[in-house]
């Protein structure tokens, strides 16, 4: 069983499209907790003919970061 408590600081060292970032901002708001996060990801290409490179994305850690920068926006919204 993996857990985490309270005040961790949790590190995804291949966060891809930022799903565990997204993840712990959730649990936090769920139970009040205070949780960081680390999301690694290499400046790994994007394929020329992927919908991620049609969207303008160029990396995948372009898509972490805009995936964590929306996440952010929708639990900020559900604060207010």
């Amino acid at each position: 069983t993996q857990s985490t408590q309270n005040e961790d600081v949790i590190l995804d060292f291949f966060s891809g499209s930022g799903t565990t970032a997204q993840a712990v901002m959730e649990l936090n708001l769920e139970d009040n907790g205070k949780r960081k996060y680390i999301c690694v990801q290499i400046d790994e290409k994007i394929k020329e003919d992927s919908e991620a490179f049609k969207a303008g994305f160029r990396t995948i850690s372009e898509i972490t970061a805009e995936r964590i920068r929306r996440a952010s926006k929708k639990i900020e919204a559900e604060l207010n």
